[in-house]
């Protein structure tokens, strides 16, 4: 065994990502999804289950996590000292990252945007903007010195098609891929054209808006990450895919806290 394993929950309103680290290497990330109203030990046997296979529970040494579901930072809490046997360490925007949060309302930034300055600007250097495509899709701009400047929030690509099924009487939910074209033969063709490419022209006007404003403008990198970022990276210009962005973010601010 080279040391203990840290074990990292990044808990969002429709995913919780995991992600077990041995020093800097990243071994195994998982992902459960978010259900409120989950016990610790509910949520302890599924997180013990998933770790099962490749890493022993006596290995994990540490648990970190960040979350945007208030009512869920108590349950897992508990399970990290009840399950894992390890006291919890919670990431918060008010936690000394050596980040300014330089906003009007720093205290509505959420810990999720936070990581993701902190993991662009040390692994990814600054300035840059990081497009986060989850149950919305944010926008994080990070200054050079590695202050978080603002950013803005879109509807995210499956909540949009959910959304567009809700409102509707006949158009059916359709998964969101890349299309390769603008004419749509069938109902959930045409919805997937528009879905995909629409987001796409919304998602590229918005970040050619942001660079412009940028106070570096042409020396901003782009960073894409989340669970859609795969997805729309490739159709987005000079940007660095980095899928483990907030859970690499959470490593660091375990370092910065625990030390």
């Amino acid at each position: 065994m080279e040391g203990p394993v840290l074990l990292a929950a990044d808990i969002g309103n429709t995913a919780i990502t995991l992600g077990a680290f041995r020093g800097t290497r990243l071994l195994g990330q998982w992902r459960l999804p978010t259900q409120r109203g989950r016990s610790s030990e509910s949520y302890g046997k599924d997180v013990l289950g998933l770790l099962r296979s490749e890493i022993p529970r006596a290995e994990v040494g540490a648990f970190v996590f960040g979350s945007v579901v208030p009512e869920l930072d108590r349950v897992f809490k508990a399970m990290a000292r009840r399950r894992l046997g390890v006291p919890p360490v919670v990431v918060t925007p008010r936690s000394d990252l050596g980040i300014r949060l330089r906003v009007r309302k720093p205290s509505e930034v959420g810990v999720d945007r936070v990581l993701n300055t902190l993991a662009a600007h040390r692994l990814h250097g600054s300035p840059a903007v990081v497009l986060d495509f989850g149950t919305a899709t944010t926008f994080d701009c990070v200054g050079e010195g590695g202050d978080y400047l603002g950013g803005s929030i879109l509807i995210g690509p499956a909540l949009a098609a959910r959304s567009l099924a809700w409102g509707t009487s006949k158009l059916p939910e359709v998964k969101v891929r890349p299309a390769g074209g603008f004419i749509g033969r069938d109902t959930a063709e045409c919805i997937r054209v528009g879905l995909f490419q629409g987001y796409l022209g919304m998602v590229r006007e918005v970040l050619r808006g942001t660079l412009k404003e940028m106070p570096a403008g042409r020396g901003v990198r782009v960073i894409v990450t989340g669970g859609w970022g795969g997805a729309f990276a490739p159709h987005l210009p000079r940007n660095i895919l980095a899928p483990d962005l907030t859970l690499q973010g959470l490593r660091l601010a375990h370092g910065l806290i625990s030390h």
